[in-house]
């Protein structure tokens, strides 16, 4: 009788497991910046709004007019920097003060929470959820939106997740998570050096030059 009971569970299990439905996610890469990520496959890409927008995509069926969509802005200013300045350049630069100046060209917006030491992809983040009235990817209406901004290898990367206002609970862990599967090309080393021996600490050396001696390290 146990031996039945235990077959009987078993192929209840079984069946409970074939009848679960499982997302299938297609991975998209862009070859001009080297960006990838993944989104559900019955999402589909649709016109960019904007110059600087990289790829939109939406759920079908336009449920509560869903989007998500990643931008990319050159940005030369901090070239210069080494990467173990990159968290103090997104603080500094890509904060609050960046942010409100994003949402300008949308009418009536708010940033309801907001923080530093975000993430997306390779960079440091800025991350906020805000509200706004917008007709990008359809009719105008009171959206409430997902928001990253981050620097890396001389871009600032958006990614701008949004959905009509009342819905955005439900959509807010989807956006989440195409959050975390976005990727850059990796384009900075982690170590000063890069992939040379460390030569910085090692001694000057000297030589006679035209205009008199020259310091040259190795």
């Amino acid at each position: 009788m146990k031996l039945i009971t235990f077959l009987s569970l078993t192929i209840f299990l079984l069946s409970m497991s074939f009848g679960v439905a499982k997302a299938d996610y297609f991975v998209w890469a862009d070859p001009q910046t080297g960006l990838s990520f993944s989104f559900p496959d019955d999402w589909q890409r649709v016109s960019s709004a904007d110059p600087d927008d990289i790829i939109t995509v939406m759920p079908p069926s336009g449920r509560a007019h869903a989007a998500c969509r990643i931008r990319a802005r050159n940005d030369m200013r901090y070239s210069v920097y080494p990467v173990h300045y990159a968290n103090d350049i997104q603080k500094v630069a890509y904060g609050l003060p960046y942010m409100n100046e994003y949402l300008r060209e949308y009418d009536d917006p708010q940033i309801l929470s907001i923080m530093d030491n975000g993430g997306l992809g390779r960079g440091f983040a800025t991350y906020a959820v805000v509200s706004y009235k917008s007709a990008v990817q359809g009719p105008l209406m009171e959206r409430k939106a997902t928001v990253f901004a981050a620097y890396y290898a001389d871009r600032v990367y958006f990614l701008e997740c949004s959905s009509h206002k009342d819905a955005y609970a439900m959509w807010e862990n989807m956006f989440l998570s195409i959050a975390k599967s976005i990727d850059f090309k990796k384009a900075d080393h982690e170590l000063v050096s890069g992939n040379y021996r460390n030569f910085l600490p090692d001694p000057y050396k000297y030589f006679s030059g035209d205009e008199g001696m020259n310091v040259v390290r190795y």
